[in-house]
């Protein structure tokens, strides 16, 4: 009688362990089917407003393409769900820029601009961030960088030879002549930016890796502009992001900002660059996180470690590598164009215009007025009164307008 109850006690015990635990893998597995659920819909309804963009492109209603395309994006943009947590809205969000770029470039070829008020392009950092290392293993070249001077410190370990090689011999080539060549537009305004924010000005070529130079750059993580700035950081450091306008895509702005962003990263890793460009890819906590369980601040020991994600163990070095070909590109067989001043006045208007009928009134191109213009998301400037760019040269005035020229 006794064994019986001891088999009792003991079966009811198990129950009462193995029923919680049971209860919460039911409910892990709730969650993580609610979330795929709301994935599903995100990516479905993203999708119906690419294909209505796509039908409208085809009707040749390139206006009403161009506002389905931006919602396709913008479903995913503010969406509760963070694009790099989930592999399918991840993969599907980068095929989206992808092919909206492609309706992109052909609009941009059609005289009337076509449906250029957003020109998503994919940033560069995606392709570099997918490549493993065994596609880098045969890339390294040997390379003599004695005599040449940076005004930062570094350590020229393989991995930046490897990607010297990449971006001299390998596929990258491509990216860095178009990077190189649209460079000389921002490239003056950027040392000079970085100069007053005291952060090595050898450090602006950090744009080549973040987006070749390119204002309207969005990456797979939803990270925009010409420095890549995720929507937090970018509003950590003053940049306006709302329906209208996104400055994260402004390039004075964005640039002011990064060099703030690098300058309290280089602080808080005393100094260590490598660190700090981590920081800037990966987020401080990623790399806080590394150099714990490394047992070491340097950024090398950490690479080899594999503490830190692909994306970033590539990171540093592409940016260590550009660094190096720009200070003597001819060297590595490129040509570096000679900057040409990124000048502008600005106006003060006082309401919600558009850019289309503004640039007739300039006698300008309403493509030229929305390049000066990047952060406008939607062709017109927000609602109440909104200080725009226009090209200097321009010499007619309007009476009582506020004008600053750059």
């Amino acid at each position: 009688m006794i064994l019986k109850r001891t088999i009792i006690y003991f079966f009811i015990l198990a129950l009462l362990i193995t029923a919680p635990i049971s209860l919460r893998a039911d409910g892990r597995q709730q969650a993580l089917d609610t979330k795929q659920s709301h994935i599903t819909e995100i990516i479905n309804q993203a999708e119906r407003h690419y294909q209505q963009g796509q039908k409208s492109y085809d009707e040749g209603e390139y206006d009403t393409a161009r506002k389905e395309f931006d919602r396709a994006v913008d479903v995913v943009l503010i969406a509760s769900i963070d694009v790099r947590s989930d592999e399918n809205l991840r993969v599907y969000y980068r095929e989206l820029i992808e092919k909206i770029n492609r309706y992109q470039v052909a609009s941009l070829e059609r005289k009337d601009g076509g449906f250029s008020e957003q020109r998503y392009e994919p940033s560069p950092l995606d392709r570099i961030a997918s490549l493993s290392d065994a596609d880098l293993e045969d890339m390294a070249s040997e390379t003599d960088i004695a005599g040449t001077k940076f005004n930062f410190a570094f350590q020229m370990a393989p991995p930046v030879l490897q990607f010297i090689g990449y971006f001299t011999r390998g596929r990258g080539r491509a990216t860095m002549e178009a990077g190189l060549t649209r460079s000389a537009r921002y490239r003056e305004m950027a040392e000079r930016v970085f100069k007053e924010e005291g952060v090595p000005t050898d450090l602006v070529w950090l744009a080549q890796i973040e987006s070749g130079w390119n204002p309207y750059a969005l990456s797979w993580a939803g990270a925009k502009g010409m420095w890549q700035f995720i929507s937090s950081t970018g509003s950590r450091y003053g940049l306006q992001q709302n329906y209208w306008i996104d400055e994260r895509s402004n390039p004075e702005k964005s640039t002011r900002a990064a060099a703030r962003y690098l300058k309290w990263l280089s602080n808080r890793y005393s100094g260590d660059w490598s660190l700090a460009l981590a920081a800037y890819n990966t987020g401080e906590g990623n790399v806080d996180s590394a150099i714990g369980r490394a047992g070491a601040r340097d950024f090398w020991r950490i690479h080899r470690s594999g503490y830190l994600a692909q994306e970033t163990r590539n990171y540093v070095p592409a940016i260590l590598a550009v660094v190096t070909i720009a200070k003597n590109p001819r060297k590595y067989g490129f040509e570096l164009p000679a900057t040409y001043p990124y000048k502008y006045e600005t106006r003060v208007i006082s309401a919600q215009t558009d850019l289309r009928p503004l640039a007739k009134k300039l006698k300008i191109s309403y493509g030229a007025l929305l390049d000066l213009n990047p952060e406008l998301q939607r062709g017109v400037t927000p609602p109440g009164k909104h200080i725009i760019r226009i090209p200097a040269e321009i010499l007619t005035r309007t009476p009582g307008a506020k004008e600053e020229t750059r």
